[in-house]
Formats: structure tokens, C-alpha cells, sequence
């Protein structure tokens, strides 16, 4: 049976790609001269290559799936690995890039949202280490492991008007958008999300397009809370990400408006957002993909046997619904 891991790009993707937190076990800091709180590293040693993963955040599932997946494929075929948290803090992002090419990582595998990193990667591609990219396509990479933004978007949207039309009928939805401005990626799935609603149900009502910022822990549950004292007649999220869509929905349940008539739309497949879906909550809708940290892996080794990668490798996702939860989830 599949397993959805905890992976958006932004990618969702976002695959969605900044925030903060640190690791559970440490062996180096991202920066000595930073606060110890402000990031961590994880490492693991065996013989082989050694990869380093620079994530946003640690603290969401999402990417806690990715670094568990990705530290798991090392150790079982023999390379060493470690892990940055750099908090969606640009500063210790550069610093976690040096540190890993002074460790002697062969590939750092990052997950960065804008061009700030971009020339300490560069400086770590000149050493000879390989860079591969998640999530979003910067200008420094040998190779992008990418999702159509825009068409992730819209097949939110389009989980979310079909579930609405059933529902509610869409001159009866009032709903609003999770989205980020962070980078053009981001901003094309929030962008596909709008038109697919639109185009599915133009008489539905948008009551706002939300810029809800970096994946931040608690930044979905204050957004939510915001948006009902404005709309207390909402009744549809859509989001660019589970990590935001999971909090909305406590955040509706604990004002106690959680019913038949509420849906939240988002990606990632993780397994929060997954258990909603079965247990007939009010998140109704994800899209999942095989698990993200593998295929990084996959790639890792495939630029360390010398393949190139000229164009951004775009992965496969899968809308999961009530109908068809239980082929990715069996909690």
C-alpha cells in the first residue's frame, strides 16, 4: 500500500519552504556565533558519500518526513548525513551551507525560498559539491526536483469546487485563499488555487486572498481566527500547504464550526492531513506524493554517478479524497 510521507514543494511545495524550528539531535551548529536556539544539525555517520539537507524548518511534519526519509535512505546505502534548521533565517541558511562544505558534504540538498543562498551555493558548486534544490527553482542547482506549481494549484481548487458544488452549491460558498508571496513558485500555486475556484464556481463568493507568509508554526491558526471574526459566514479554505491547512482547522473546530458544510483544501499529503481526510474531518482534500526525502536521495546519488539534469525534474502527485484515503493511509 502507498505511504504518503510528510513532504510542498511550496513544494509545495511549497511545496512552501521557510520557517522556523530545530533538530531533535545535534552534533554541529549551523552558525557558532548564532543563538543555539536559532538553529540545529542532525548527523548520522556511516561509510560512503555524505549529503547535507538544509531545511527551513524541522518543526512542521512535513518536513520532519522529508529529513527522517532522506537520513533513512542515507544510512541504509552507507553515507553519512546531517541536517541544518535554519529557521527561515537567511543568515543561518549561508552559514549551514559553509559549515556543510567545510564537513565535507559531496551534496547539499536545500530548500530555500528566495535568491539569498544563492551565492554561498555557488561557492559550495566550486568546491565540487553538488546542489540539489526542492521545492522551488533558484538560480543555483545541478539539479531542481520541482511540482508544477501553477497545476498543483489548481487541482486544489478543483478538489475544493467539486466538494463545494456537492455540498453547498456554489452560489452558498463564501471561502478564502491561503497563499505566500515568498518566491514565484509559491505565488504560482496560490495563483492556480484563484482561477480553478473561479472557473469552477464564479458565483461563489472570495471573501480574501491571504498572504499568509513563511511556514511559520501557529501562523495558520491566527490567520484562521483573524479570518472568522471578519467572515463569520466562511465556510471553505483553500491552502497552499497541510502545515497552514491543519492548523485551520483546529482553529475552526475550537470556535466550534466544524460540520458537514465546512471543507479545507490544501497539499502535501502529510499524515495529519491524511487522517482528517479518513476520519471525515473537515479537511477534505491533500495531494500526496511518494516520499520526497527517497527521491532526493535518488537523485543525490545519480549526480554523484555523473548524470546532469539541464531542465528541473518535475515529481508526481496524487489528489487524495474521502474515495480513494485509504490507498495512502491506513492509520
Amino acid at each position: 500500500m502507498k505511504k504518503a510521507m510528510a513532504t510542498t514543494l511550496a513544494l509545495t511545495m511549497a511545496l512552501s519552504l521557510a520557517a522556523c524550528g530545530s533538530t531533535t539531535s545535534s552534533s554541529s551548529t549551523a552558525a557558532d556565533s548564532t543563538s543555539e536556539t536559532s538553529s540545529a544539525t542532525a548527523e548520522s555517520t556511516a561509510e560512503g558519500g555524505k549529503i547535507g539537507f538544509l531545511a527551513p524548518t524541522l518543526q512542521t511534519e512535513f518536513f520532519i518526513g522529508i529529513d527522517n526519509d532522506l537520513k533513512a535512505a542515507c544510512e541504509a546505502n552507507g553515507y553519512e548525513y546531517t541536517s541544518v534548521d535554519f529557521a527561515g533565517d537567511s543568515a543561518t541558511a549561508v552559514t549551514g551551507i559553509e559549515n556543510m562544505v567545510t564537513a565535507g558534504c559531496d551534496v547539499i540538498v536545500a530548500m530555500v525560498s528566495d535568491t539569498s543562498c544563492d551565492d554561498a551555493l555557488a561557492a559550495a558548486q566550486a568546491e565540487g559539491v553538488k546542489i540539489v534544490e526542492c521545492g522551488v527553482e533558484t538560480a543555483v542547482y545541478d539539479c531542481c526536483l520541482n511540482v508544477d506549481q501553477y497545476n498543483w494549484g489548481e487541482r486544489i481548487g478543483e478538489m475544493a469546487s467539486n466538494w463545494a458544488i456537492d455540498q453547498l452549491g456554489a452560489e452558498n460558498v463564501n471561502y478564502v485563499i491561503y497563499t505566500t508571496y515568498q518566491d514565484a513558485d509559491m505565488q504560482n500555486r496560490g495563483q492556480g488555487i484563484q482561477d480553478k475556484i473561479q472557473e469552477m464556481m464564479p458565483e461563489a463568493n472570495l471573501l480574501e486572498v491571504v498572504d499568509i507568509g513563511k511556514d511559520i508554526v501557529g501562523s495558520g491558526t491566527s490567520t484562521t481566527e483573524n479570518m472568522l471574526q471578519k467572515y463569520p459566514d466562511l465556510n471553505m479554505i483553500a491552502c497552499y500547504g497541510d502545515a497552514a491547512a491543519v492548523e485551520a482547522m483546529e482553529a475552526i473546530k475550537a470556535a466550534g464550526l466544524n460540520s458537514d458544510d465546512f471543507g479545507i483544501f490544501s497539499c502535501d499529503g502529510t499524515n495529519q492531513a491524511l487522517a482528517s481526510i479518513a476520519n471525515n474531518d473537515i479537511l477534505r482534500g491533500t495531494i500526496a506524493s511518494e516520499a520526497i526525502g527517497t527521491q532526493m536521495f535518488e537523485y543525490s546519488q545519480r549526480l554523484l554517478a555523473g548524470e546532469t539534469f539541464d531542465e528541473p525534474v518535475m515529481m508526481e502527485g496524487t489528489e487524495v479524497t474521502k474515495d480513494n484515503v485509504s490507498d495512502w493511509y491506513n492509520g
